[in-house]
């Protein structure tokens, strides 16, 4: 798509994209909506709000020694720009957005609670400038983050975040199987009696995939299976969220200072159907 004309006459004529390297090239390739967005997990090119501001950032094209065209639309795209960052910072646009994007999707229960928007078990957040959005489960775990404040980005994205957790999610037996290994893991390392859930969530990486024995033989980097981000949080709430009342394990609260200490260590685990309300638990405890 042209969106800048004169700039991407500009860039052709002067054979830009081959004359430099490095990020150069690469914030030219987004100017020209070549690449990708910066929200690593999307396969998609840079959405147009990125091209402008990548363009409006380039330091090749803030030389007075540009042709006067070329001169005039990077100014006309900043004023632009600038206009367009001021009114995503306001809440209404914010809002309006975020419903736009869950009018979008009709094949999912979607909605507003505790001043969250949430599509199925998935929540819609924003930073404060209204720049970048999240999908996330809970406040607190993005699956899919950086995302620009586009309608059709954020509706993709949904679709990638959901594909992304169905991908991740396993039977709670055997999730919990791998748990009580991540558990043991934790336990063995612990300085004290109980156990840390943030822990239990740095030993699930290893123990979550399910490693080969090569690894348990020879436990070095090169014979370690990587486990995608999220999956320790995504497998949890699905397993809590079980009809079961046999459960091997039982959270404790964190106390005030626990949770927002200097050292915090806490997970925040959905308090309602919709992960829009979270509690911060500390230790996870085996019950015997």
């Amino acid at each position: 798509m042209t969106l800048f004309p004169e700039v991407e006459k500009y860039i052709e004529e002067q054979g830009m994209v081959m004359k430099f390297g490095g990020g150069n090239q690469a914030q030219l390739y987004r100017i020209l909506g070549q690449g990708k967005t910066k929200s690593k997990k999307l396969d998609l090119p840079p959405a147009d709000i990125e091209r402008k501001m990548e363009l409006v950032a380039c330091r090749l094209f803030q030389s007075p020694d540009l042709p006067a065209a070329v001169q005039d639309e990077v100014k006309r795209v900043k004023l632009s720009l600038e206009n367009e960052l001021e009114g995503l910072k306001k809440s209404e646009v914010k809002k309006r957005l975020a419903n736009q994007v869950l009018r979008g999707l009709t094949d999912v229960q979607t909605g507003t609670k505790d001043n969250q928007f949430y599509a199925g078990h998935l929540i819609l957040l924003c930073d404060n400038s209204g720049v970048k959005w999240a999908w996330s489960q809970t406040p607190h775990y993005p699956l899919i983050d950086n995302i620009p404040p586009d309608p059709e980005y954020l509706e993709k994205a949904y679709r990638f975040a959901k594909t992304m957790l169905d991908e991740l999610i396993m039977q709670p037996d055997i999730f919990e199987t791998r748990l009580t290994l991540a558990w043991f893991l934790a336990r063995h390392f612990s300085i004290g009696e109980r156990v840390l859930i943030v822990d239990v969530a740095r030993m699930y990486k290893i123990a979550g995939q399910g490693q080969s024995d090569k690894f348990w033989n020879t436990p070095q980097k090169s014979n370690y299976t990587d486990i995608p981000d999220g999956a320790f949080i995504a497998n949890l709430i699905h397993w809590m969220r079980q009809p079961c009342e046999k459960k091997k394990y039982s959270f404790v609260p964190a106390t005030l200072h626990q949770a927002h200490g200097k050292n915090a260590k806490v997970y925040y685990l959905p308090s309602n159907a919709e992960g829009t309300q979270t509690r911060p638990v500390v230790y996870i405890e085996k019950k015997s």
